[in-house]
């Protein structure tokens, strides 16, 4: 147990440690700021500066610089993580602090790049590892201050340090609302669509059934037209009519008839293929797409539907096979003059346009 929970507070010290959300783009970001350190310290090299820098070593310095921005590509480019970034930054904190040290000068204009290190930890690690690194920046300048006899070591280092202090701060607090209203808004819109697709599907269903409605029906067919004419496949199209039912439900009530619908669409839908499409065209006809299907098994399909019509009922269908021309209207047309064919034929039926 307690290994587990060592093992736990590991896990969690990681994570903590990453910080940044998007290490790639930390990654990134730091090897510009290596970049732009390492481009200025070359150019006030080569610009007139004070003779008590030692160019040799400030030279030395800017190499260093310039490949901790090589670094920070190959890590970007690697996807390393986040806890490498702050070893990186730390880095970057060093070759800093030997700039200034270099430069013998402890108000030299290479301390404006501490306020980088500070800003950077803020924006990418938050408060916590922030002020972690700015303890990094304050020992570091704190032992520059000393080793380079500044006059006004307290002034000089305070002034470093309440600046980094307060800019860290508010930029924490502005990265921090920042993504407080993104996730907010992602929320949001995640549930928006959620609806919409909730709105949706109440649209393209049956309320009494659970079947699709007309809507989805005529979207389906079109489906599958389209993809039996790409797959060169069969497509056999049912409208199948209860028989008699206007008088089932003046004798037995309208709920009785409700009732009666969706046991017969729940036992339909029980023996059909997962491929295949029933619907509620409207009343008591339903709606029937068999694709990859051969007329003979369409048939045989349909056959054991009515076989399995509970309540004793019975149903007309008419029957027809996509002729790989017609559009959807012209293919149900066909199989509704087939179903009024097999009801004028005295119902209970099926005949096949």
């Amino acid at each position: 147990m307690e290994r587990e929970w060592l093992r736990g507070r590991w896990q969690a010290l990681v994570t903590s440690v990453g910080g940044s959300e998007d290490p790639r783009l930390a990654w990134l970001s730091l090897g510009a700021f290596f970049f732009l350190g390492a481009t200025i310290g070359a150019v006030s090299l080569v610009l007139p500066h004070p003779e008590a820098f030692d160019d040799s070593a400030l030279w030395s310095n800017v190499s260093l610089a310039y490949a901790g921005c090589a670094a920070c590509l190959i890590g970007a480019y690697r996807g390393l993580p986040g806890w490498v970034v702050q070893l990186a930054l730390l880095g970057g904190t060093v070759v800093i602090t030997r700039a200034v040290y270099l430069s013998m000068e402890p108000d030299s204009f290479y301390v404006f790049f501490y306020v980088w290190v500070g800003l950077f930890a803020f924006f990418f690690f938050g408060r916590s590892w922030g002020v972690a690194h700015l303890a990094a920046v304050g020992a570091a300048y704190a032992w520059l201050v000393v080793q380079l006899d500044a006059a006004s070591p307290a002034a000089l280092w305070l002034t470093l340090i309440a600046t980094l202090a307060g800019a860290g701060f508010v930029i924490a607090e502005l990265v921090e609302r920042v993504r407080s209203y993104a996730a907010h808004t992602a929320t949001i819109a995640a549930e928006r669509a959620e609806l919409l697709a909730k709105l949706e599907e109440v649209a393209r269903t049956d309320d009494l059934t659970g079947l699709p409605n007309r809507r989805a029906w005529n979207v389906e067919l079109e489906n599958e037209i389209g993809r039996a004419q790409r797959d060169e496949a069969q497509l056999c199209v049912g409208m199948i009519d209860l028989d008699g039912f206007k008088e089932y439900n003046d004798d037995h009530g309208h709920q009785a008839g409700d009732r009666l619908l969706k046991q017969i669409a729940a036992t339909w839908r029980s023996r059909l293929r997962l491929t295949d499409v029933l619907a509620r065209y409207g009343g008591e006809e339903f709606a029937l797409a068999l694709p990859a299907c051969e007329l003979e098994d369409a048939l045989e399909l349909v056959e054991r539907l009515r076989a399995a019509t509970p309540g004793g009922q019975t149903c007309s269908v008419g029957l027809a096979v996509w002729d790989r021309e017609e559009g959807p209207n012209e293919l149900v047309g066909r199989a509704d003059t087939a179903l009024y064919a097999a009801k004028a034929a005295g119902r209970d039926r099926v005949i096949v346009d």
